[in-house]
Protein backbone atom coordinates (compact mmCIF):
# COMPACT_ATOMS: atom_id res chain seq x y z
CA UNK A 1 0.00 0.00 0.00
CA UNK A 2 1.24 3.47 -0.91
CA UNK A 3 -0.22 6.69 0.48
CA UNK A 4 1.21 9.98 -0.78
CA UNK A 5 -0.19 13.23 0.61
CA UNK A 6 0.83 16.44 -1.17
CA UNK A 7 -2.13 18.49 0.05
CA UNK A 8 -1.44 22.21 0.12
CA UNK A 9 2.09 21.92 -1.25
CA UNK A 10 3.65 23.49 -4.33
CA UNK A 11 3.62 20.19 -6.22
CA UNK A 12 2.81 20.83 -9.87
CA UNK A 13 2.99 18.95 -13.13
CA UNK A 14 6.73 18.27 -12.84
CA UNK A 15 6.24 16.79 -9.38
CA UNK A 16 3.33 14.66 -10.61
CA UNK A 17 5.57 13.40 -13.41
CA UNK A 18 8.22 12.36 -10.88
CA UNK A 19 5.58 10.60 -8.78
CA UNK A 20 4.29 8.81 -11.87
CA UNK A 21 7.79 7.59 -12.67
CA UNK A 22 8.04 6.18 -9.16
CA UNK A 23 4.71 4.40 -9.45
CA UNK A 24 5.82 2.59 -12.59
CA UNK A 25 8.29 0.54 -10.56
CA UNK A 26 5.64 -0.72 -8.12
CA UNK A 27 4.02 -3.32 -10.33
CA UNK A 28 2.87 -5.50 -7.40
CA UNK A 29 1.09 -2.57 -5.72
CA UNK A 30 -2.48 -3.38 -4.64
CA UNK A 31 -3.58 -0.13 -2.96
CA UNK A 32 -2.68 3.48 -3.61
CA UNK A 33 -3.92 6.79 -2.24
CA UNK A 34 -2.76 9.99 -3.94
CA UNK A 35 -3.72 13.32 -2.39
CA UNK A 36 -3.07 16.30 -4.67
CA UNK A 37 -5.67 18.55 -3.04
CA UNK A 38 -4.87 22.28 -3.33
CA UNK A 39 -1.72 21.79 -5.39
CA UNK A 40 -0.65 23.17 -8.77
CA UNK A 41 -1.22 19.88 -10.61
CA UNK A 42 -2.99 20.35 -13.94
CA UNK A 43 -3.84 18.25 -16.96
CA UNK A 44 -0.19 17.51 -17.76
CA UNK A 45 0.33 16.19 -14.25
CA UNK A 46 -2.86 14.12 -14.38
CA UNK A 47 -1.74 12.68 -17.73
CA UNK A 48 1.60 11.75 -16.16
CA UNK A 49 -0.16 10.04 -13.24
CA UNK A 50 -2.33 8.17 -15.75
CA UNK A 51 0.80 6.93 -17.50
CA UNK A 52 2.30 5.89 -14.17
CA UNK A 53 -0.78 3.86 -13.27
CA UNK A 54 -0.93 1.89 -16.51
CA UNK A 55 1.47 -0.88 -15.44
CA UNK A 56 -0.14 -1.50 -12.05
CA UNK A 57 -2.10 -4.56 -13.11
CA UNK A 58 -2.40 -5.85 -9.51
CA UNK A 59 -4.03 -2.65 -8.24
CA UNK A 60 -7.26 -3.32 -6.33
CA UNK A 61 -8.00 0.01 -4.62
CA UNK A 62 -7.24 3.58 -5.64
CA UNK A 63 -8.15 6.82 -3.89
CA UNK A 64 -7.25 10.02 -5.76
CA UNK A 65 -7.99 13.55 -4.61
CA UNK A 66 -7.51 16.32 -7.18
CA UNK A 67 -9.81 18.83 -5.41
CA UNK A 68 -8.67 22.43 -5.75
CA UNK A 69 -6.18 21.69 -8.52
CA UNK A 70 -5.91 22.88 -12.11
CA UNK A 71 -7.03 19.53 -13.54
CA UNK A 72 -9.67 19.76 -16.25
CA UNK A 73 -11.61 17.32 -18.38
CA UNK A 74 -8.58 16.17 -20.37
CA UNK A 75 -6.60 15.14 -17.31
CA UNK A 76 -9.58 13.50 -15.63
CA UNK A 77 -10.42 11.45 -18.73
CA UNK A 78 -6.76 10.39 -19.11
CA UNK A 79 -6.78 9.03 -15.55
CA UNK A 80 -10.09 7.29 -16.23
CA UNK A 81 -8.72 5.67 -19.36
CA UNK A 82 -5.74 4.34 -17.41
CA UNK A 83 -7.98 2.96 -14.66
CA UNK A 84 -10.33 1.32 -17.14
CA UNK A 85 -7.50 -0.98 -18.22
CA UNK A 86 -6.81 -2.14 -14.65
CA UNK A 87 -9.13 -5.11 -14.41
CA UNK A 88 -8.34 -6.05 -10.77
CA UNK A 89 -9.74 -2.77 -9.38
CA UNK A 90 -12.46 -3.24 -6.77
CA UNK A 91 -12.66 0.27 -5.32
CA UNK A 92 -12.13 3.57 -7.15
CA UNK A 93 -12.50 7.00 -5.56
CA UNK A 94 -11.80 10.14 -7.61
CA UNK A 95 -12.48 13.61 -6.21
CA UNK A 96 -12.47 16.61 -8.56
CA UNK A 97 -14.22 19.20 -6.36
CA UNK A 98 -13.21 22.79 -7.12
CA UNK A 99 -11.58 21.95 -10.44
CA UNK A 100 -12.45 22.64 -14.07
CA UNK A 101 -13.69 19.06 -14.51
CA UNK A 102 -17.23 19.28 -15.85
CA UNK A 103 -20.23 17.20 -14.79
CA UNK A 104 -20.22 15.76 -18.31
CA UNK A 105 -16.67 14.47 -17.84
CA UNK A 106 -17.52 13.07 -14.39
CA UNK A 107 -20.51 11.24 -15.87
CA UNK A 108 -18.30 9.90 -18.64
CA UNK A 109 -15.87 8.59 -16.01
CA UNK A 110 -18.71 6.91 -14.12
CA UNK A 111 -19.89 5.18 -17.30
CA UNK A 112 -16.38 4.18 -18.31
CA UNK A 113 -15.36 2.78 -14.92
CA UNK A 114 -18.65 1.24 -13.79
CA UNK A 115 -18.58 -2.55 -13.85
CA UNK A 116 -19.82 -5.37 -11.61
CA UNK A 117 -17.90 -5.72 -8.37
CA UNK A 118 -16.41 -2.22 -8.42
CA UNK A 119 -17.22 0.28 -5.66
CA UNK A 120 -17.00 3.54 -7.62
CA UNK A 121 -17.14 7.15 -6.46
CA UNK A 122 -16.51 10.06 -8.82
CA UNK A 123 -17.29 13.51 -7.47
Amino acid sequence: QVKLNFRGTNVGDDGANAIANGLQGLQQLQQVALYFESTRVGDDGANAIANGLQGLQQLQKIHMIFAGTQVGDGGAIAVGNALQALTQLQKITMNFYYTAVTDEAKNSLREKLSRPGVDLTVC
